[in-house]
């Protein structure tokens, strides 16, 4: 007999080779610990596990990762929908629907009033048609080559987070947590230093006086690149087109890569560094959103790849 409920402890280990195997692609390949972190840490909310069973086995999930969200200086409850997998032998539009019912129950039990998802073309339309949610960004993957030096003085600190304590790490965040007015997913210090607590990565900051850059070492289709999983303004300050190219040139000379990638808006900053790949090229990243409450379409003035479950 299957099943569906919310999962309250997850076998980590076993829902990594479950969907590892429901993806069924040998360049999918699902970490446990990664899971565990970004469940558990990732965004500072927790999250919630909709799981189906037949009898004492897992076949599927889909999980709705919790978030602080603000909207016109007011804190909304959020979530996010991501991981959703079902074994092949157990694919049915019934155990689908099954799922998203479930997940809508949470929703409504929780007050969630805002529901974001970044879906691949499997899950957009399943999303759309079961959760109501609608496409809300179009992030295109902007790519660009970094040359020179960052000029002497301008970035004031430059390194790895793993040569950094907790304490030091989280000093240096403090300065740029996100503020109250800024619409979008919101950020203190402990928050986003765990969001780049992944194990199963490495990150580094980057600060000028006015400007935060957190940044990522990744290899994709044997090119070695800079990954901008984020920038985050000084509440206040004004961020100047050269704090941008001296941070990019300082994250590009720590990581020795010259190419660096970024997908994102941020309306705190002059200009979006690189050029956007053509849809042909990489098609970009729908973001999908549903506002429980109202009808209305509002505006967020930063989203990032640190403000989803790609990085």
């Amino acid at each position: 007999m299957i099943t569906v409920s919310e999962e309250t402890d997850v076998d980590f280990e076993r829902t990594a080779q479950i969907a590892t195997e429901a993806f069924g692609s040998k360049h999918v390949k699902f970490s446990l610990q990664r899971m565990k972190w970004l469940y558990e840490r990732g965004f500072g909310q927790g999250c919630a596990v909709v799981a189906a069973f037949d009898g004492d086995k897992k076949v599927g999930q889909i999980v709705l990762l919790h978030q602080k969200v603000f909207l016109d200086g007011v804190p909304v409850v959020a979530t996010q929908l991501i991981d959703l997998f079902i074994l092949q032998a157990y694919r049915s539009p019934v155990l689908v629907r099954r799922l998203y019912k479930e997940v809508e129950r949470l929703c409504e039990s929780n007050h969630v009033r805002i529901i974001l998802a970044l879906p691949n073309p499997i899950s957009a339309p399943l999303n759309a048609r079961f959760m109501k949610v609608r496409p809300f960004l179009s992030l295109p993957t902007r790519i660009g080559v970094s040359v020179g030096w960052p000029r002497r003085g301008l970035v004031q600190f430059s390194a790895r987070v793993t040569t950094m304590s907790r304490d030091e790490a989280i000093e240096r965040l403090s300065d740029f947590a996100t503020p109250a007015p800024e619409n979008g997913l919101n950020w203190d210090a402990a928050t986003l230093f765990d969001r780049i607590s992944d194990p199963t990565c490495d990150y580094a900051i980057h600060a000028s006086d006015s400007l935060l850059l957190l940044s990522s070492s990744r290899r994709t289709r044997g090119i070695s690149h800079v990954l901008l999983c984020g920038f985050f303004a000084r509440p206040g300050a004004e961020v100047a087109r050269g704090d941008i190219r001296d941070l990019i040139r300082a994250a590009c000379h720590l990581w020795k890569h010259r190419i660096f990638v970024y997908a994102g808006i941020n309306k705190s900053l002059p200009y979006l560094p690189g050029f956007a790949l053509p849809k042909r090229v990489r098609p970009p990243i729908l973001v999908q959103f549903r506002d429980c409450t109202s009808n209305a379409d509002p505006h967020f003035d930063r989203f990032q790849l640190t403000d989803s479950d790609y990085v």
